[in-house]
């Protein structure tokens, strides 16, 4: 897998007028040399990090991904198209990253899909979307990071209110998670 970050001025300029915010040619020239830098350094784990995502959740990750950088965005990321908020905490931008990768992910797995429907049938969407992904999150974050990196990246995350329901059952279930997304959603 290789992710191609890219920095479209169009796209920044209409999520900051969105965002109800002005844009310029300094915000041009700080995010581009922001989503260069963090393409730098996301390189530096992108293989280990592809390799855990694939181990733990027993699926292959799309061949290409084209991720954008902007600087302002009502959530912390979305999944597709693939658009993450810079911050300047790489780490947490790193573990936002990996949830976005893993939405994806499973977004093109037609097996994981029909079983979560079927599972999850009289759940809202969100829990449905989100289940599987913050499952594989979690261990993945873990075993790369630690215990303590995930704490911190929860703590950080403004999404954590809006998923808490998620989270609960997905810590109810996560010591019995160990790999493939689908065994376990079979056996669930």
């Amino acid at each position: 897998m290789r992710i191609n970050f890219e920095y479209s001025q169009i796209y920044d300029e209409l999520l900051t007028y969105m965002s109800r915010n002005n844009y310029d040619n300094r915000q041009y020239l700080e995010m581009l040399r922001n989503t260069l830098e963090f393409e730098k350094n996301w390189r530096k784990n992108e293989k280990r990090i592809e390799k855990e995502i694939e181990k733990v959740s027993g699926l292959k990750l799309s061949k290409e991904v084209r991720c954008f950088i902007v600087k302002h965005l009502g959530y912390r990321a979305i999944s597709y198209p693939l658009t993450i908020k810079f911050t300047r905490d790489f780490e947490y931008l790193t573990a936002v990253l990996v949830h976005e990768l893993i939405h994806v992910m499973l977004n093109k797995n037609e097996r994981v899909l029909t079983l979560v429907k079927k599972k999850f049938n009289f759940y809202q969407n969100d829990f449905k979307i989100h289940f599987p992904v913050l499952l594989i999150e979690r261990k993945v974050i873990e075993n790369l990071f630690g215990n303590k990196f995930f704490n911190n990246v929860l703590i950080k995350d403004d999404h954590n209110l809006e998923l808490a329901y998620e989270w609960e059952k997905v810590n109810e279930v996560y010591d019995e998670f160990d790999t493939s997304i689908i065994k376990f959603l079979e056996k669930c």
